[in-house]
């Protein structure tokens, strides 16, 4: 499994995290996903969190275009060099690089503190607030998402303008990598494909694209359906069968593989789930542990349980615009409430499959069950020589 892309590993390398929790000791978490802005300038249709900000649902009771505000930014940013979270992934929720007072925020954080931070984006703002020189000194990796293998497919499927579209998001990764090799930065550029049932036949056109732009890698990974949603829009929608992987998509990413050589990345743990166990997905844990170690700050303000219950209040441990982070975080009861809500009565009937702490709850149900802290340690001694060549292991 990649050295990147391997979250099993990555929990293992928190020892005295994993022992605190498991002591009942309320660690603070080892990565914090948050979302700057709901409000996106593309209108990708397979986008995890579309309920949020794409047009179709405008009306319904998820759509939130909203932003952080500069208030709850510095409120946060202020709070959380207080604590010992390793590590920040800007995502969304929206298009991260759309809030203004995003730039200022991440400066802050990496002056302050030993946090390390990366991100999720289109990459198609960098130009309007100029975060080159910020993104190649305070961010540890970078995702540009482009899920397309040409031109006029991606901004079909994008719905761009000339502000946004494909050779504004090119022209923009190249810019990065060129002020990334002047000064000397180490930050991982990445670029990802979204694999659908719509884009797959593009794969190689995309790999054709990437392997001579000087990006670290080029990521796959398939299209998740949030399929257990009650009242969806999109309810019709089903998983991509295991039929479609075996007989469609294997064989090109081979070829991709073969094409990229050492850039090639693929979530591989979610397309085996998705061929080996087409009824559980591999869900074979009956907790949700990872959570705990990984939570989402909404747009919103919102503390979510992960990235998949954005915008669902129900699953939210409170809100930033009245509590601190600290405050909410150290509020066990209100968190012990949402988590025996989703393990104990809905028993992850409203959860997406292969969802964000799927692969982290794999191994934290493993390590439950056989738990002592002499367990972690032996985990660990086994698995010693991966460990020490996992990258961004604070990135769970």
């Amino acid at each position: 499994m990649s050295n990147i892309f391997n979250p099993q590993q990555k929990i293992l390398c928190h020892s005295k995290k994993l022992k605190s929790f498991f002591n009942n000791q309320n660690p603070y978490p080892i990565t914090v996903e948050i979302d700057p802005s709901n409000a996106c300038n593309h209108s990708c249709p397979f986008c995890i969190s579309g309920h949020i900000h794409l047009s179709k649902y405008k009306g319904t009771e998820l759509f939130n275009r909203t932003m952080l505000s500069a208030d709850v930014l510095k409120n946060l940013r202020e709070d959380l060099v207080k604590t010992d979270i390793n590590a920040i992934n800007w995502t969304g929720g929206g298009e991260p690089t759309m809030n203004p007072h995003l730039k200022d925020t991440i400066q802050y954080i990496k002056n302050n503190s030993k946090i390390k931070m990366g991100m999720f984006s289109n990459g198609s703002m960098m130009e309007k607030f100029d975060l080159y020189e910020t993104f190649v000194k305070c961010l540890d990796w970078i995702r540009i998402s482009i899920d397309a293998g040409n031109e006029d497919s991606y901004n079909n499927l994008r719905v761009t303008n000339n502000s946004n579209n494909f050779k504004v998001v090119i022209t923009n990764i190249k810019k990065l990598i060129k002020k990334k090799k002047e000064t000397n930065s180490n930050l991982t550029i990445g670029v990802g494909f979204v694999v659908t049932k719509d884009n797959y036949n593009e794969i190689e056109e995309f790999v054709d694209t990437f392997k001579n732009i000087e990006v670290d890698y080029c990521q796959f990974k398939p299209e998740i359906i949030q399929i257990e949603r009650s009242g969806n829009i999109d309810r019709e929608k089903e998983q991509i069968s295991c039929d479609f992987w075996v007989q469609k998509v294997v064989e090109l990413l081979d070829l991709a593989k073969n094409k990229l050589g050492n850039k090639f990345e693929c979530n591989s743990y979610k397309i085996e789930d998705l061929i080996v166990d087409a009824k559980n997905y591999g869900r074979n844990y009956r907790m949700c542990l990872g959570s705990q170690f990984q939570p989402c700050i909404g747009a919103d303000g919102n503390v979510y349980v992960c990235t998949n219950h954005r915008g669902h209040k129900k699953y939210s441990y409170g809100n930033l615009n009245k509590n601190s982070f600290t405050s909410i975080w150290k509020d066990l009861d209100k968190r012990d409430e949402i988590m025996n809500l989703i393990n104990n009565k809905e028993k992850f009937s409203k959860c997406t499959h292969l969802c964000k702490p799927h692969e982290s709850n794999k191994m934290l149900w493993n390590i439950k069950e056989n738990y002592k802290d002499s367990y972690i340690d032996d985990l660990n001694s086994k698995f010693k020589n991966i460990n020490a060549k996992i990258k961004h292991k604070d990135f769970i």
